[in-house]
């Protein structure tokens, strides 16, 4: 399994992916803003082009093919939805993303050969992960006003919201810990691969994601209850998990002081415990790389292992019961569950409050009332305003799940399934047959649904890329035909035209806005409100409204608008509809009440 000159050429593709993903964190901060991702959009549909163009693209199995037919009718029925939806723009933002997604799962899939290149492919994964953990590292240590990267003394760089910032990091930490976990791999290549996961694994704590660490739990579950390569991967597994447990108080302190001294303090611990990880991890592979188990020594592993399971949970239940339960603690927790999450305890980690049971209560009531369609994509933020019990503004449902039942019905539900699902069968049938790549996207995968179920970092396309572009990586390779001619380049039209016709427009539309010019930013982009709202005149945000009538922050602009223009009747009217749209809202209520 050697990298080669073809190796590096079939890998490439993916990489540059890879590379893309790291920029959309650390360059476009992990923006959701269409104008920030497309352009990444763009380039990944030209490469996607070159790929097929290049004469190496193979040729995708049956069932990979009903899978981009999905990806591509998911897009569509999101489309669709333009017509029902209460932000016509941001829905057909999210098609443009799916199919960002779906270009991703193809470069993967088209390009790469054989076990090597998957295994190469997911390294880069890990690599992009594990470069951004230490890059946050390096700023919260060196870099100056570093308060500023904590929200809610949770880690917030280069990542504003710190659930997101935790999933940019681990879905690359089962691609490390698989690397790692390879006895032919270099000694400097193993190494390294356990200092990202100690790196990915301590920039996850500095965020303190709960959603994270339950499913990163429900993955290592699923590995180690069914992968064959359990025993080769629990020593890089415990390596970082020890190493990051160990730097538990200095990676939390800047939750309980908000000190910008224990910032500092949190980027050098990182810094640190990724040091000693690669050390560690280069005298653990000179270690297995000289010893040599027999079937009677590999069963008595298993067992020890087996046995180490079970003692951790029984410390973890023991010390469960003698130092947190209580009676009535399940009550205590769901009722914290329902309300407002509190910032008091030493770790954000053991506070279970949050806005999340009344988003999805929401969410299941939106789906109630319209079960088939759902409201449109990206619909949820409008009605959550209108229903809400909380302060909370949430732009979708914190549940990937959620949000299709809610925004797309039955039809958008099935659809997302058969997205999510029909990738996996391939990779689960590879992973019982020992292949690591597999290993590595099932584990990164399965890590990524449980996480996404309980967040919106699908919405996120530097948390979303990755985890496509392991699916593809998972299950390209193996006995495939070389792409046909007469197949690939109408494939080559049909990615240039998506690359130029689909993704194009919005991001010059929203450039020029920028620069001012709105009559053109209009006719390229019919469907966004930006470009009126920018003008701020009561002709154009009455335009801006009736694009989007649903929107109470529309209504408010508009009425302070006509208040400038002394056209009071109509003020008080768009206020009284803003209410309506949003009856939470403190800043309509009080503009109501000093309304003239």
């Amino acid at each position: 399994m050697s990298f080669d000159a073809g190796t590096a050429a079939r890998v490439l593709p993916t990489a540059a992916l890879a590379a893309a993903a790291w920029a959309l964190a650390w360059l476009a901060t992990g923006s959701t803003a269409s104008p920030d991702w497309l352009p990444y959009a763009f380039l990944a549909g030209l490469l996607l082009a070159v790929v097929l163009a290049s004469g190496t693209a193979v040729r995708p199995f049956r069932r990979e093919l009903v899978v981009v037919t999905v990806i591509v009718a998911l897009a569509g029925w999101e489309a669709l939805s333009i017509s029902w939806s209460a932000v016509p723009g941001l829905a057909r933002d999210e098609a443009l993303l799916t199919l960002f997604y779906g270009v991703a799962f193809l470069v993967p899939l088209l390009s790469l050969r054989t076990a090597g290149d998957r295994l190469f492919a997911t390294a880069a994964v890990a690599a992009a992960s594990g470069i951004l953990a230490v890059g946050a590292a390096i700023v919260l240590r060196f870099g100056s006003d570093q308060s500023d990267h904590f929200y809610s003394g949770r880690l917030s760089f280069p990542i504003s919201y710190p659930n997101a910032q935790a999933a940019v990091f681990l879905i690359g930490f089962w691609p490390a810990v698989v690397l790692a976990a390879q006895r032919g791999r270099g000694l400097a290549t193993r190494a390294l691969a356990v200092a990202a996961g100690t790196a990915i694994a301590a920039g996850w704590l500095t965020a303190q994601s709960k959603g994270g660490v339950i499913a990163l739990a429900a993955s290592a579950v699923l590995v180690f209850a069914f992968s064959p390569l359990r025993l080769r991967l629990l020593p890089p597994v415990l390596l970082a998990a020890g190493l990051t447990a160990a730097a538990y108080s200095p990676l939390t302190a800047p939750f309980r002081t908000h000190s910008p001294a224990d910032v500092r303090s949190a980027g050098a611990a990182i810094l640190i415990v990724t040091a000693v990880g690669g050390a560690i991890g280069l005298v653990y592979a000179l270690v297995d790389r000289r010893l040599q188990l027999g079937p009677h020594a590999v069963r008595a592993a298993g067992l020890a292992a087996v046995a180490l399971f079970v003692a951790v949970v029984v410390v973890g239940v023991a010390l469960f019961f003698g130092r947190v339960y209580h009676a009535g603690w399940f009550g205590d927790q769901w009722r914290s569950f329902k309300h407002a999450p509190a910032s008091t305890g030493s770790s954000h980690l053991l506070v279970l409050g949050s806005y999340r049971y009344d988003i999805w209560r929401v969410a299941l009531h939106e789906f109630a009332d319209h079960p088939l369609a759902g409201i449109g994509s990206r619909g949820f933020g409008p009605a959550y305003l209108e229903k809400r019990h909380s302060p909370d503004t949430p732009a979708r449902a914190h549940s990937v799940e959620l949000d299709a039942l809610s925004e797309l019905g039955i039809v958008g539900l099935v659809l997302l399934v058969a997205v999510l699902v029909l990738p996996l069968t391939r990779i689960v049938s590879r992973m019982r047959a020992q292949d690591p790549a597999a290993t590595a996207a099932l584990a990164g995968g399965a890590y990524w649904l449980v996480h996404a179920s309980a967040d919106w970092i699908w919405t996120v396309p530097a948390c979303g890329l990755p985890f496509w572009l392991l699916l593809g990586a998972g299950g390209s390779g193996g006995e495939r035909r070389p792409l046909p001619p007469r197949a690939a380049i109408p494939a080559v039209a049909v990615a240039i035209v998506v690359a130029v016709v689909a993704f194009v427009p919005p991001w010059l539309s929203a450039r020029l806005t920028d620069r001012g010019q709105y009559r053109w930013a209009e006719r390229f982009d019919p469907l966004s409100v930006d470009p009126y709202v920018r003008q701020g005149t009561v002709a154009a945000l009455e335009e801006a409204v009736r694009k989007e009538p649903r929107v109470p922050e529309l209504r408010f602009d508009l009425a302070v608008a006509y208040i400038r223009a002394g056209d009071l009747d109509r003020a008080a009217a768009a206020l009284e509809v803003a209410r309506r749209l949003d009856p939470g809202d403190p800043e309509i209520a009080k503009a109501l009440k000093e309304a003239p």
